[in-house]
């Protein structure tokens, strides 16, 4: 079963890929939502944070507030690398455990890893193929604030926290633009690099 790790800076259209490729069959990882999921009270990642950033993280009925956690990480490159340093392992394995259940399964031609900091996370070692999706900074930025329902200074604050695409083209075999103009054309692209990396 071929892997495909897909990543790029927030906000360049990661997720409209994801989907396109598990339409055409593939079992996908969604890194982002995973993580979430793992920061939940009761879940491995949940006591390590709370420990580490503080009570004033949580919400009223004690779950981690992803809102506050996220201004007290971005725009503190230390403290950022103090959360990913946690999330990081974690998502990493619970990703290769399904991996496997998904590769024993036999009922997918291809596996697709959607995680924004897949390199970071070294979970680009685990890829036949890493592709990275571009988009322009206005496009980015329109989508961010549209998403996640917060401000331009905000937003610009998120997309700064962040190397650029340059820093990840190294990693990355194929690169997709998708400032999203047209979706039969994005879907075009998907398909073409799909196959270029099928016939590896």
């Amino acid at each position: 079963m071929k892997i495909i790790g897909i990543t790029g800076i927030s906000g360049s259209g990661k997720t409209e890929i994801t989907r396109i490729l598990a339409k055409i069959g593939g079992f996908t990882i969604e890194a982002d939502p995973m993580a979430h999921e793992l920061m939940k009270k009761g879940q491995p990642a949940y006591n390590e944070i709370v420990e580490a950033f503080g009570q004033d993280i949580l919400d009223e009925g004690g779950e981690i507030h992803r809102p506050s956690l996220g201004k007290l990480v971005f725009g503190n490159s230390c403290r950022l690398s103090s959360l990913e340093a946690i999330i990081h392992p974690k998502v990493a394995a619970k990703t290769a455990a399904l991996l496997c259940q998904a590769q024993k399964s036999g009922k997918h031609p291809f596996a697709v890893i959607d995680a924004p900091l897949l390199i970071e996370a070294g979970m680009h070692n685990m890829c036949h193929s890493c592709w990275l999706v571009t988009a322009d900074y206005e496009t980015r930025l329109a989508r961010i604030i549209k998403r996640d329902n917060i401000s331009q200074e905000a937003a610009e604050k998120r997309l700064a926290s962040r190397p650029g695409d340059e820093a990840l083209m190294p990693y990355t075999d194929i690169v997709i633009e998708n400032n999203g103009d047209d979706l039969a054309d994005l879907r075009g692209k998907v398909v073409a690099a799909l196959e270029s990396v099928l016939r590896l």
